[in-house]
């Protein structure tokens, strides 16, 4: 299940109505570094709801409510109630005052766009508003604060803008600043911070849950329902994401591509797919003279909703009585074998492209840098003339992997594998973990994949929509023979929206 993701950014203030603020939560295309040399910005039209968000303080405490949205050409504004409590009366004061007068956000990432190392969001679950000291980006400002009636009077006498920090400070610096001084007013207040509540804590593994949902336990039936959707802004247990880690830590190929939340209901998924596209811009001849003329042909495809699943059988007495935690061991042994099904159902269908002629084949197989530099550049022109995208990454097969990870230079010294002073290299390798790069392009290794096949591909080419959740089922025992049925399945849908943003890599 996907964590939520935390973005902040700025807000200024000015006073009318009711405990209500106003401001941007998302600034669109504006761009803000999220750490690991990756930026992130939000696209217009992200965020379409705001029903039951909540508003918090520094994402730790609700103190209201957002009771509406819209959208503007600077960003997504929301208006949010402040809840009338005694925490909720100490943060209106301090945004009144201009102390607190920033926005951050709490959300569930859906669809998004990715060129290189900026991501753009394109469809956002927004969960939460928080009131923060400190932004991450810059155009996110409150703009209102709106007071009871009988504030307004004492609000008005104040004419005196507060300035906090030079803007010159570093935003880290700032952060931790700012949570130094919150716990210290904490702790001479002789309170405790609450934490938010962790469902299904106590649970340590698969197995455990599953016994636990077998004898009806309160928390375990809990931790399914929040396990299974993502429209839930608590926090599950730690297991839940180590069996997603090692999901999609057994399918590489499926991972590199675009992926989405699979809906609720339906048994096939409907999307637009761009088979031909004869657009054209030209300059005009002359004047009054017919502009260029072409078509954009989409067409409106679907994709069947495959279950992808096992199960196996213990007895009664190995669940309940036994010291080695068998159970556990078969669910992550089915884990694998789930990750590994759904991923060669997605390899197939990769390859299927390739014997469809949706995508054009670049010879790489000298072995040369020239063979290599030429067949890239010809793909990566092939993608962009196609589709309007660029080539983000190579995923191949083990026997192109050591094709490419040999390539030499005109002098027979190879190329990627460092050998001497690292000069005049195309590329690096990291042979253990079976990745590298190549002229610029991350280069990912698929042992399930065709050892002989290599594709150069965008992510959005293909977008597998995919059952959130842990899958995970331990079926009522049969009393003749005392023995229980644990299973592990999902449901998944594969679709090619950009055929012509992968091509295949002919290195053997």
């Amino acid at each position: 299940m996907s964590e939520i993701e935390i973005r902040e950014a700025a807000l200024s203030l000015d006073a009318v109505e009711e405990r209500t603020i106003t401001g941007l939560a998302v600034p669109y295309n504006q761009e803000a570094s999220i750490g690991g040399g990756i930026q992130e910005r939000f696209a217009p039209g992200a965020i379409d709801s705001v029903e039951d968000v909540k508003l918090f303080y520094g994402h730790e405490e609700p103190i209201g409510k957002v009771i509406s949205g819209r959208e503007t050409d600077a960003g997504y504004e929301i208006t949010a109630k402040v809840s009338q409590t005694s925490r909720g009366d100490e943060i209106l004061t301090l945004m009144r005052d201009g102390v607190l007068n920033k926005f951050s956000v709490g959300f569930m990432p859906i669809e998004h766009d990715r060129d290189g190392s900026l991501i753009t969001r394109t469809l956002i679950d927004l969960k939460e508003v928080s009131v923060v000291p400190f932004p991450a980006f810059a155009g996110a400002n409150i703009t209102e604060v709106r007071e009871d009636q009988q504030d307004v009077e004492a609000l008005e006498t104040q004419t005196e803008e507060r300035d906090l920090m030079s803007e010159n400070i570093e935003l880290e610096v700032r952060s931790v600043q700012d949570e130094v001084a919150e716990l210290r007013r904490v702790v001479e207040a002789g309170l405790t911070i609450e934490t938010p509540k962790v469902i299904g804590s106590e649970i340590r593994s698969q197995g455990e849950f599953a016994k636990k949902l077998l004898d009806g336990d309160a928390e375990a039936i809990e931790l399914a329902r929040a396990a299974s959707t993502t429209a839930n802004t608590v926090t599950t247990a730690a297991f839940v994401g180590q069996i997603n880690n090692l999901i999609n830590d057994n399918r590489p190929a499926l991972s590199a591509f675009s992926r989405a939340a699979l809906p609720g209901s339906g048994l096939s998924v409907e999307y637009a797919s761009v088979t031909a596209n004869t657009l054209s811009v030209t300059a005009q001849a002359a004047e009054n003279d017919a502009l260029a003329f072409g078509n954009l042909t989409i067409a409106n495809t679907s994709a069947a909703v495959a279950t992808y699943g096992g199960y196996t059988t213990f007895s009664k007495q190995t669940i309940e009585r036994s010291t080695v935690d068998y159970l556990n061991t078969v669910f992550q042994a089915l884990t694998i074998a789930y990750a590994n099904a759904s991923n060669t159902a997605f390899i197939n269908h990769l390859q299927a492209l390739e014997m469809a002629g949706a995508g054009k084949v670049f010879d790489v197989s000298a072995g040369t840098v020239a063979a290599l530099i030429e067949g890239i550049t010809d793909g990566a022109s092939y993608i962009f003339t196609n589709t309007g995208l660029r080539p983000e990454f190579i995923v191949c097969g083990t026997n192109v992997y050591k094709k490419l990870m040999t390539i030499v230079g005109t002098d027979g010294r190879p190329v990627v594998l460092q050998t001497g002073d690292g000069n005049n290299n195309v590329g690096t390798a990291n042979l253990p973990g079976l990745a590298g790069n190549l002229l610029g392009l991350p280069l990912i290794v698929d042992p399930g994949m065709n050892a002989d096949r290599g594709y150069m591909a965008n992510g959005r080419a293909i977008q597998s929509f995919e059952s959130p959740g842990a899958p995970v089922r331990l079926t009522d025992g049969d009393i003749t023979t005392l023995t229980d049925s644990v299973s592990v399945y999902g449901y998944m849908a594969i679709t090619t929206p950009f055929a012509g943003a992968v091509v295949a890599i002919q290195a053997t």
